[in-house]
């Protein structure tokens, strides 16, 4: 990864400097763009700013146990104009492309990430996937700018990379990465509660989801892609998985053996399917071509997409139409 220190100055003295900030959290948001997005809402508060999360979706429920309080606004029901600076935190390309010409040249525009991103317009950009999530930049961001970590911002990032890492497991872990994990348990993250109310907390209807998708899982032996699928009555039978658990449940097809990679498509909206990619280094794999192929992004190893169309079953297995 590149030296972002001047980058990170940038944003602390334009952090200071500001009244009033949007953050944008991604659709249907995931572990990180939660933490990134709360950890930086907590410190701009702390320097007696405003600062709201605008996302399409409402607040996780799996993350309501951990900040009960924390809530996200509609990018509707806002006035994009009333802030000083608007910051995409793990949503460049899932939320924020969609309000990013409505914002007046005079706004001062951030972008974070560590997904690869074709449109990089901003005055300040960290965006390299050399990071393991946009939570592990945000810590940077304060480590380098010598910012005390509060209990709080600390159990959102600790929150953000190990969702992003499968628990400090996947290959976009970095020694890096566990130089940040160490320092935020240091401040305080709530490790036990993180564990509990995220990721052991699995229901019935988790687990079932979990069987659903291995029990339906089937390999092409020429290019080794293991593939399944969740449909739209699947999802309400269910009672609307959380990303999270379909994310993991993309991630346990790809550790069947023999499996090259993994692909699990479920259905987002009636009209709109995504896929979730999923491989490991030694397996000689770049999912991220597959999604970019398909209009999405990623990394090397975790990947995704959206497309068009409706999951049906056919005679050897499913389809989008």
């Amino acid at each position: 990864m590149l030296d972002y220190s001047k980058e990170f100055r940038n944003l602390g003295y334009v952090l200071r400097n500001a009244e009033k900030i949007l953050l944008f959290a991604h659709s249907r948001p995931d572990s990180d763009t939660v933490g990134a997005n709360i950890a930086l809402q907590e410190y701009i508060r702390s320097l007696g700013k405003h600062a709201d999360i605008a996302c399409d979706d409402l607040f996780p429920d799996f993350a309501k146990k951990l900040f009960p309080e924390a809530s996200f606004v509609n990018p509707n029901l806002i006035k994009i104009d009333s802030y000083d600076v608007i910051i995409a935190s793990d949503s460049i390309n899932r939320g924020f492309d969609k309000i990013r010409e409505c914002i007046d040249e005079s706004k001062v525009i951030v972008l974070i990430d560590h997904h690869p991103t074709e449109d990089p317009r901003g005055d300040i950009v960290i965006v390299d996937i050399g990071f393991s999530s946009a939570s592990e930049i945000v810590f940077w961001f304060l480590h380098n700018e010598g910012i005390r970590i509060s209990q709080k911002i600390a159990t959102a990032l600790l929150l953000g990379i190990l969702g992003d890492t499968g628990n400090l497991q996947h290959s976009s872990t970095t020694p890096d990465t566990f130089s940040a994990a160490a320092a935020l348990i240091r401040s305080g993250a709530q490790l036990p509660k993180i564990t509990t109310s995220v990721f052991s907390n699995n229901k019935i209807s988790t687990l079932r989801l979990w069987g659903r998708a291995l029990s339906r899982a089937k390999i092409n032996p020429i290019s080794g892609m293991i593939y399944s699928a969740i449909t739209k009555e699947d999802i309400e039978e269910l009672g609307n998985p959380s990303t999270e658990d379909l994310y993991i449940a993309s991630a346990l097809l790809n550790n069947v053996p023999d499996a090259k990679f993994s692909l699990l498509f479920y259905q987002i909206t009636p009209d709109a399917v995504r896929g979730s990619l999923r491989t490991e280094p030694h397996k000689g794999i770049d999912v991220s071509k597959i999604a970019q192929s398909l209009g999405g992004g990623g990394h090397k190893y975790a990947s995704g997409f959206e497309i068009p169309g409706k999951i049906v079953e056919v005679s050897d297995g499913w389809e989008v139409r």
